[in-house]
Formats: C-alpha cells, sequence, structure tokens
C-alpha cells in the first residue's frame, strides 16, 4: 500500500510539536503483525489526520467570577478585529466552548473565562495563528506578541505565566529541532528500528532535562510538570510506534525496517489502561489515535475485514487499553478517522462496536460520520459548489458536468500536497484533449499565496480549472465533500455522480491514469 501523507489548516508542525503541544496532528499506516499553522514544518508522517477542531458557538467575554480566568494582553499590531480562546474538551480533546473579545485599535485584548472546575488546555487564536495555553482556576494571565511572529515573540506575565512560557518556549525549540532533522520522527525514515530506538530514548532525556531545568529556574504547578512529563513519553511512544510507517517499500521489501520480536513491549510500560483522567489532555488523545492507526490497521494499513474482524480489532485493543474508557476513545477515534478520513465503509464493524462500546456520545457521533460517509458513498451525486478562479469568474462544479473530473483539494503550505504537483501536471499533459478536467481548489486563507503559486509554479492548461477557497476547511466546498486533511482527492464521472472518494494518487502512475481511462469508458 501507498503511504500518504496529508496536511491539516492550522495543524501544519509535525507530530513530535502536535504531542508536544497538544494539538493532535496524528498519523497511520500499515504495521507488521500486531497536520499549527504557524510556518510549514517537515511533512507529517503517514497518514492520519487529527480530528477537526469544530468550536462551539462564540460567545463575547465577560468579566469573570469565583474560579474564571482572565487572559489579556496586547499585540504589537492590529491584523485581525477579534481574538478567541477555545477550551473544554469533548471525549476526542477538541474544544468545545469559544470565547471572543474585540482588540482595541492601540491592540490591547481582554478574554474571559467562566469558572473552571481544574487546570485545562486552551487555544488561543489570532487570524490564522494560535497558541496553546494551560489555564488553572483563578489565573490573570497576560500575554503579548507580534502578529505574524506568533511563535518567536509570545511571552506572558501575571498568573500562570511560568507554565506559559513553558510552553511557548518547548513548542520552539522543537520547531527548531524539527526543521534541522533533530527529532526522532525527522530521521526515523534512514534507521533501523534499534537505532531508531536510541534516538528516541536519547532525545526524550534531552527534553526532560529542558523541563527539569525550566523548572528549576522558573517554579511549575505540580499537576502542569507531571502533565508535560507524561507528554514527553507520549511524544516518545509515537515516535516508536510510527517507526514502521514510515518506512520506504524498499526499505520493507529488503529487510532493514524488520522489528524486534519485542518491540512494542513499550506498550505495556506506559499504563495507558489507567490514564482515564489524562483524556482531557490532547498529547494523550494523540497517543491513543497514533497507536490506533498504526495497531488496529490491517497490514496493508485498511480497515480490517473478514470473518471476526471486528472481534480481532477489539481483542488487540484491549490487550494493551483495557476494557475501559481508554479503550472506547481510542477505538472511536479509529473509526470515525476511517470514515472521516478515508471515507471508509465501517459497517460491518459496527455491531461489534456496538457489543463492546460503552460510551453513548461516541456511538452518537459515529451515527452522525456514518450517515454524512454515506451521501459522499460511490455512485452518490456530487455535491455541488461555485468559486472563484483566478481571474474571479465563479466556476461551478456542476458546470463541468458532461467530463470526467480529477478534484484535488490542496493548499500551497501543504508540503505532501505540493509533492504531488509534478505527477499531477504530468498527467495533465497525459490527458490533454480528452473529457478529463483536473479540477484543483486552493484552501489557502490568503488568496495572495495562492495567486503566487499559480503564477510562478502552476502552468495553465485547457483541461485545468484552478478555484479559491478562501473559507479553507470551514469554505462551501470543503465542508461540501467532508474534507478534513489534504491532499484530498476525488474522482467523478461525466454524469456528476462519485466514482471514487479515495482516488489514486498522481504519484501512483498507472493506477491513477487506468481509473481515468475506466471513468472515461462510455
Amino acid at each position: 500500500m501507498a503511504v500518504t501523507l496529508t496536511c491539516r489548516a492550522l495543524e501544519r508542525k509535525a507530530l513530535l510539536l502536535s504531542l508536544l503541544l497538544g494539538i493532535g496532528l496524528l498519523l497511520g499506516g500499515p504495521m507488521p503483525g500486531a497536520a499549527q499553522r504557524r510556518r510549514p514544518a517537515l511533512p507529517p508522517p503517514p497518514p492520519f489526520k487529527a480530528p477537526p477542531f469544530r468550536a462551539a458557538p462564540t460567545a463575547l467575554a465577560a468579566a469573570p467570577i469565583g474560579n474564571g480566568v482572565v487572559v489579556g494582553g496586547h499585540l504589537d499590531a492590529v491584523t485581525a478585529a477579534t481574538i478567541s480562546l477555545s477550551y473544554a474538551p469533548d471525549w476526542r480533546g477538541r474544544p468545545t466552548q469559544t470565547v471572543t473579545a474585540k482588540v482595541s485599535p492601540a491592540g490591547d485584548f481582554r478574554l474571559a473565562l467562566p469558572p473552571l472546575a481544574g487546570p485545562t488546555e486552551a487555544r488561543l487564536g489570532y487570524g490564522s495563528e494560535f497558541a496553546t495555553l494551560y489555564l488553572t482556576p483563578g489565573n490573570d494571565l497576560r500575554a503579548t506578541f507580534d502578529p505574524g511572529r506568533l511563535d518567536q515573540t509570545i511571552a506572558f506575565s501575571g498568573g500562570g505565566a511560568n507554565a506559559n512560557n513553558y510552553l511557548a518556549r518547548s513548542y520552539l525549540l522543537a520547531s527548531q529541532d524539527d526543521e534541522a532533522r533533530r527529532t526522532p520522527d525527522a530521521r526515523a525514515a534512514t534507521l533501523s528500528a534499534a537505532e531508531l530506538r536510541r534516538t528516541a530514548d536519547a532525545y526524550r532525556l534531552r527534553r526532560r532535562a529542558a523541563l527539569t531545568g525550566f523548572a528549576a529556574a522558573h517554579p511549575l504547578p505540580a499537576a502542569f510538570l507531571r502533565q508535560q512529563q507524561q507528554a514527553l513519553d507520549y511524544e516518545w511512544a509515537s515516535s516508536l510506534l510510527s517507526y514502521y510507517s514510515r518506512q520506504s517499500a524498499e526499505r520493507r521489501r529488503d529487510g532493514y525496517a524488520t522489528l524486534p520480536v519485542d518491540y512494542y513491549a513499550f506498550m505495556r510500560e506506559l499504563q495507558l489502561d489507567r490514564r482515564d483522567s489524562s483524556l482531557t489532555q490532547s498529547a494523550f488523545q494523540s497517543v491513543l489515535m497514533t497507536y490506533g492507526f498504526t495497531q488496529l490497521n490491517d497490514p496493508d494499513g485498511n480497515l480490517p475485514t473478514g470473518r471476526n474482524a471486528g472481534d480481532r480489532l477489539y481483542q488487540r485493543a484491549t490487550d494493551v487499553l483495557g476494557d475501559g474508557r481508554v479503550r472506547d476513545v481510542t477505538v472511536g477515534q479509529y473509526l470515525l478517522g476511517k470514515v472521516e478520513s478515508e471515507h471508509t465503509d465501517i459497517r460491518p464493524l459496527l455491531p461489534d462496536f456496538r457489543a463492546h462500546n460503552h460510551d453513548s456520545t461516541i456511538a452518537r457521533d459515529l451515527r452522525q460520520a456514518v450517515r454524512a460517509h454515506l451521501a459522499l458513498a460511490t455512485g452518490q451525486p456530487a455535491p455541488d459548489f461555485t468559486l472563484p478562479d483566478a481571474s474571479g469568474r465563479p466556476v461551478a462544479l456542476s458546470s463541468l458536468r458532461g467530463k470526467v473530473v480529477y478534484l484535488d483539494f490542496w493548499a500551497t503550505w501543504c508540503a505532501p500536497c505540493l509533492a504531488e504537483m509534478p505527477a499531477s501536471l504530468a498527467l495533465r499533459q497525459k490527458f490533454a484533449g480528452r473529457d478529463v478536467v483536473f479540477l484543483y481548489v486552493s484552501l489557502d486563507s490568503k488568496a495572495a499565496d495562492w495567486q503566487r503559486y499559480l503564477a510562478t509554479k502552476q502552468p495553465a492548461s485547457p483541461n485545468t480549472v484552478q478555484l479559491h477557497d478562501a473559507g479553507a476547511f470551514e469554505g462551501p466546498a470543503a465542508k461540501a465533500f467532508g474534507v478534513q486533511t489534504i491532499p484530498s482527492y476525488w474522482l467523478i464521472g461525466r454524469d456528476g455522480r462519485i466514482i471514487a472518494n479515495h482516488p489514486p494518487l498522481p504519484s501512483s502512475g498507472p493506477a491513477m491514469e487506468a481509473a481515468l481511462e475506466q471513468a472515461l469508458k462510455p
């Protein structure tokens, strides 16, 4: 099975950074037997997308009472009218509540949360940038940063400042490590399993030393210190779990990626089945999803099928995670991801899910996802949308009826998307003059980035249509097709019906050519 890399808006950092700061860009891929929008980072490992962030209806900031929290501060420049703070994670660790506040012309703001039951992670968002915060009841926190350079400039003072300055510093240092290819994830593709283990062990020790050193100079809350120590363990575990999925087919074939018999013993050492209280921490959610998409897939990286597939899946999860809430969340994440990101039909496994799952909220969300998937299944009418092309002229998907459409959702910041572009161009050239339209929908938040890329990297051709959805993942096109990771490809027939909701990649060469030839047949 070809390994596919994916990106998500606001989640473009590498997996390491997701685990450190808890923004869940996750991975998957075949295992044997057993995507913050800050700056472009190394491509995340294959494939799984993080659960999408969906804020609850926003409420204007108001004065806190009791154990409420205030986050105020100053921006060096005003580039957006409002600033937001999202919190209260659901069972998948996604924020469910958001408060917003206006930014004054001078750059001042004040966000207030209602009383909190205990410490929580939150997300401060301004424009297209955001930072993860750690909030404790009663905090009166002040943040300052330069919009456009949030990573490099954000600093905190007031109640809770030490924890949040650690998060900011930790993210920045880890980002620099990742870009310099000093992280285990960045190096894994060329290492043996034993070498990766030594590298991951050493990196975890270095990160622990940095945390200890910071805490010695700037005292940290005991609960926060424990959480960050655990986050480093989860980061380490994810690096080990994802090792095999990072190996090329050639390395696997030639035996360079062979795993020791006891390779996965570290999972039992973590005792994840005893960590129910950590389910509100996004770093813990991240390692659970990493486990699901590296251990619950079949050897080809797909949903298990065949006789007793559901029982086998649950037995494997129970062996490591127990039979409680941690297992239910992990399997729920896994099945939802299969539906939402890969458009997989999970209905054959639903009887086993109903027999083993104890959480009605997970069951409800899964039912809703399955219903949405069925509307985008093969043979269903492709949902219509209208977007502007590079000249500003509106173009509707339905206007292309009568031709085969190869639809590509992408963005200029998405490294895996750009990696497919040379093969996509070759495909366009090969099918020039035939009834195939290559329809590209950019999810860049800034039209200027899209226009610049088109002008320098995307030659126009008669069989190409370039459109821009400024709403990105919340825009009409992405929402209509349920797009939550990119690149996302769709093959639509002459009659406007979906032929494939997960067709071969452009780089698959003969496989994609064969799919187009089949679609062109009368």
